[in-house]
């Protein structure tokens, strides 16, 4: 009967405490999804492969921009530059080489309008590190490969959050 009785104390408490939160306005972040302040934006980057294109291309989709392939002169456009990738070391191993390694990723944006610059360019970074181990190079390259596709993923929420201040 007591247990019951605890029970229900318990769940009434949660329950006043999850409506108290969505009351006052808390949201997870990332959860948001303010308007954008454009509905169609061109992307023009440095020809080759080109990653983070499609981790800009995935988060403006996904917050209802569309994206053309080949968009007209009178569009929005976002101009990417060339990504800058430095690496440093960050600790030893115990054999005397680098054991943890810090990438940061550099790139620089803005958004033209008929060849005009209406904001930027500016310059973008993250950052992230991985351990290198030497006795597996392999899993060590797989680590690298994750934590740039993590920044950079990164890096197109940041310039998307950008794109979202942007008054047009």
């Amino acid at each position: 009967m007591v247990s019951v009785r605890w029970r229900h104390v318990v769940l009434i408490a949660v329950s006043s405490l999850l409506l108290t939160l969505s009351a006052c306005g808390f949201q997870l972040r990332g959860s948001e999804q303010a308007a954008m302040p454009m509905q169609t934006l061109a992307l023009v980057y440095p020809g080759g492969r080109y990653p983070l294109a499609v981790h800009v291309r995935d988060a403006l989709n996904a917050r209802g921009v569309d994206v053309p392939v080949n968009a007209s002169e009178d569009v929005l456009t976002l101009q990417l530059s060339g990504e800058q990738l430095n690496r440093r070391a960050l600790t030893l191993n115990n054999r005397g080489g680098a054991g943890q390694y810090e990438l940061r990723l550099q790139i620089e944006a803005g958004i033209l309008r008929n060849g005009v610059v209406l904001a930027g360019p500016e310059t973008l970074e993250v950052t992230g590190s991985y351990y290198e181990d030497t006795a597996n190079i392999s899993g060590s390259n797989n680590a690298v490969e994750q934590t740039l596709e993590d920044m950079r993923r990164e890096l197109a929420d940041q310039i998307v959050r950008r794109l979202r201040l942007l008054s047009l």
